[in-house]
């Protein structure tokens, strides 16, 4: 008789047991795109011609996209490609280019209309495109940006980013971007 009194006194409770979980979804990850324009510093150019340097900085602009799984909390381990042109100097081109970052998410969870703000840095591979020889050149990035939560799935993206790291046929030590995209999760 205790038994059936203790299984129907869990049935009755089982409702309010279930009403009292967090239907908060937790993401375990999300992608992005974007499109970016940047500028250089440090700009090795004048270093590799003599005399006074005539020549503008590049103008530079880039479209990429990746994805990020989180660890714990707010911490993230991502991946992303793209590829990034310039003109505007005497060596027109373009590069390829792959990053493992890691990253921190300090608004992970947030809800619409919420800003989702986060840092990351890790290490880059800049490599050639067709018309160009060689094999490629590791970098590093840091960089951070927010996401700002539209939709339940949807953000808008604004990040900034440094490469640094010169090779051979991308002369420049450090390359600035400000870019622009949607975040999914």
């Amino acid at each position: 008789m205790k038994f059936l009194i203790a299984t129907a006194a869990l049935l009755f409770m089982a409702p309010v047991l279930l009403h009292a979980q967090n239907v908060e979804p937790r993401y375990a990850g999300q992608g992005f795109f974007d499109f970016g324009l940047g500028t250089v510093e440090g700009w090795a150019i004048p270093f590799l011609i003599p005399g006074p340097n005539t020549y503008p900085k590049p103008r530079m602009w880039q479209v990429g996209g990746g994805g990020e799984r989180f660890l714990s909390k707010g911490l993230g381990v991502g991946a992303e490609a793209g590829i990034v042109k310039w003109t505007g100097n005497p060596w027109p081109g373009s590069a390829v280019t792959a990053s493992g970052d890691l990253s921190y998410h300090f608004g992970r969870h947030a809800r619409l209309g919420k800003l989702d703000p986060f840092v990351l840095g890790g290490l880059s591979f800049v490599g050639p495109t067709e018309k160009q020889g060689g094999r490629g050149s590791p970098a590093g990035n840091y960089g951070g940006g927010v996401n700002l939560w539209t939709e339940k799935h949807v953000a808008l993206r604004c990040e900034f980013r440094d490469i640094a790291g010169a090779t051979q046929y991308w002369p420049f030590p450090h390359y600035i971007s400000l870019s622009f995209g949607l975040t999914f999760r």
